[in-house]
């Protein structure tokens, strides 16, 4: 009797991250992030530009044994990179799926908390927090004010709305990011605009969707509604940035 194939391991990973897993794995033959790569040509290795992306978040990080806390662990990549390089490191997630993916891939020990970060109760002060595209999903007075408590510095690395947009479901503005910062005691050290690396991203997934469709239908039980509107939504993205409506930027902010 034929064996009953197992459904991919992110197929209940939350929609469309688990469409882009399902892309990542077929096409790269696995997958170490979730978030943008930093292009620096068109035709790079996707992981390539995600490792540039995350090579520029530590680079900006205290030097190791500094307390860290990761806001969103994504698939626990970068938080077993943070303790392999000597760093006290925590991470925080209200995905319970997101923290058994995490743990299955580098152990139980993993120091990762299911909790949304507005209602995180640390026990301890950390030296920095970081947010790599997690601080787009709190609002920014919520961020500074829960921010203010726990460290001197936050580290953001995320895409931000450089106009205010009536869309549902658009990006906060750079400005109310920046205007909280400064009213929880924050200062701006550097803020830097990445926004032409980013586009080719998504420009990889919309390029793709066409020729997996079958397959993400099969596997992931999505539609063929759903697989045009992932390509609409994606071309309407690069869009915004190409016309400077949403940028890609890193953000650095100590308290004063």
């Amino acid at each position: 009797m034929r064996a009953v194939p197992e459904p991919p391991p992110y197929r209940d990973f939350y929609y469309p991250l688990n469409v882009f897993m399902h892309i990542l794995t077929a096409e790269e033959g696995g997958v170490d992030y979730l978030h943008y790569g930093l292009f620096e040509r068109e035709d790079e290795p996707i992981g390539e530009a995600q490792e540039r992306s995350t090579r520029m978040l530590l680079d900006r990080l205290p030097p190791p044994p500094a307390r860290l806390l990761e806001v969103g662990i994504g698939l626990g990549t970068t938080l077993n990179r943070l303790l392999s390089m000597g760093y006290d490191a925590v991470g925080i997630t209200p995905d319970e799926k997101q923290i058994a993916m995490a743990r299955a891939r580098h152990g139980d020990g993993l120091p990762v908390q299911c909790a949304a970060f507005e209602s995180f109760e640390a026990d301890r002060a950390f030296d920095a927090i970081v947010f790599q595209e997690s601080s787009q999903y709190i609002d920014s007075e919520a961020l500074f004010a829960k921010a203010e408590g726990l460290a001197p510095l936050v580290i953001v690395l995320d895409e931000f709305a450089m106009e205010p947009l009536e869309t549902p479901g658009a990006l906060r503005t750079h400005a109310s990011f920046v205007e909280a910062a400064s009213r929880h005691g924050f200062q701006i050290l550097e803020d830097l605009d990445l926004s032409k690396m980013a586009p080719p991203t998504v420009r990889y997934f919309i390029k793709r969707l066409p020729a997996h469709r079958q397959r993400l239908i099969a596997d992931l039980g999505l539609t063929n509604e759903q697989v045009d509107e992932l390509i609409v939504n994606g071309d309407v993205y690069v869009e915004r940035y190409l016309k400077g409506v949403y940028a890609y930027r890193l953000v650095l902010c100590a308290a004063v």
